[in-house]
C-alpha cells in the first residue's frame, strides 16, 4: 500500500539566492511557528516588551513573500505490503 503526501521545500530567498529552511506539509503553519521562534529570540534587537517588537510589522516577522516554495515528490511505502 502506498501513501501519498503533499510536501513542500521552503527556501529563504534573497538577492537571487535560495537558502533551504525546511520541508513541511503546511507552509502557513510553518511560517507562523518560524515567526514565533524569531520573535522569541528577538531577532530584531528589541526587547520582547518594546512596543516596536510587539507590532507585527517588526522585522522579526517575515512574510510569505520572503520564501520560495517548491513541491516535493515523495512516495512512501509501508513496511508491510498487502
Amino acid at each position: 500500500m502506498r501513501e501519498y503526501r503533499d510536501l513542500y521545500n521552503v527556501f529563504y530567498t534573497y538577492g537571487g539566492e535560495k537558502d533551504y529552511q525546511a520541508t513541511t506539509d503546511n507552509f502557513d503553519k510553518w511560517l507562523k511557528v518560524h515567526n514565533e521562534e524569531r520573535a522569541s529570540e528577538s531577532s530584531c534587537g528589541y526587547y520582547e516588551d518594546d512596543e516596536e517588537h510587539k507590532n507585527k510589522e517588526c522585522i522579526c516577522y517575515e512574510s510569505a513573500d520572503s520564501f520560495t516554495i517548491e513541491d516535493v515528490d515523495i512516495i512512501l511505502f509501508n513496511k508491510e505490503e498487502k
